[in-house]
């Protein structure tokens, strides 16, 4: 299986949001080799899973609280099931970066895991921690927490702090594929089984560069940011994925 989805933005709006879900569907619909999903922006996620149904896309939240209480502004893991969300979102460099520490994403992890509901959590390294064996201590580091909580599936979204956002520096494929390997060395150290952590990659994922790191022997799947944000970027990025992805499955098959 093939996975390929979208983060959006806080200001990107509605209009857009329906394009990207509307196509996203309709892919998911024909596709049956790929599992697409889409995580909107918050105050859209009922919307956009509505727009979703009988398609088989994916649609999830980009934030979920850790929190037990009941605190004003927070979104609790119990209420994004209610809605039928499909997954929910932990870790995000963005959300690193303005403070949100391993014990607050333990927190987020155990609230869907209490639930029962699918994470897709994010990690990756800085740049003054591009060294392999520096990317290991990280990715263990921040690996840890899943056989912690004995989380038994979830996605794994890397994603190298550098390579993010609209400045962010695309990753060289051979790049990534060693941190792939790094990541499953870890996973393996941890005794978690590989097969059920999907590894995808995201940073700076474009036309471009979509196929050659789809076809990357460890990679899974790709997350993508601002090249998928319209009808014609998700179709034309995933398009561009599905051709490196096809690669791989040819030469096994």
């Amino acid at each position: 299986m093939f996975y390929f989805g979208t983060n959006t933005k806080q200001q990107l709006s509605l209009e857009l949001h329906e394009e990207i879900v509307e196509i996203a569907a309709l892919l998911a619909k024909t596709q049956k080799d790929t599992q697409f999903f889409v995580l909107p922006t918050m105050p859209l996620l009922a919307t956009m899973k509505k727009m979703s149904f009988g398609s088989g896309l994916w649609v999830g939240s980009q934030r979920v609280s850790g929190n037990e209480g009941n605190i004003t502004g927070e979104i609790s893991a119990k209420v994004i099931k209610e809605i039928d969300a499909d997954l929910a979102m932990v870790g995000h460099a963005e959300r690193r970066g303005l403070g949100e520490k391993d014990k607050e994403l333990k927190s987020q992890l155990k609230s869907l895991q209490d639930v029962e509901l699918m994470s897709i959590y994010c990690i990756g390294e800085t740049t003054i921690e591009k060294n392999v064996e520096n990317r290991k201590k990280v990715f263990f580091k921040q690996l840890k927490v899943l056989k912690d909580l004995n989380i038994k599936k979830a996605l794994i979204a890397y994603e190298p702090v550098w390579s993010i956002g609209e400045n962010g520096t695309p990753a060289e494929s051979s790049y990534v594929e060693k941190s792939f390997l790094a990541i499953k060395a870890v996973l393996k150290e941890l005794e978690l089984n590989v097969k059920d952590f999907p590894l995808l990659y995201g940073g700076s994922v474009n036309l471009q560069n979509a196929k050659e790191l789809a076809a990357l022997a460890s990679c899974d799947g790709l997350f993508v940011g601002r090249s998928a944000w319209s009808k014609d970027g998700f179709r034309n990025v995933y398009e561009k994925a599905h051709s490196g992805y096809n690669t791989k499955i040819n030469k096994t098959a």
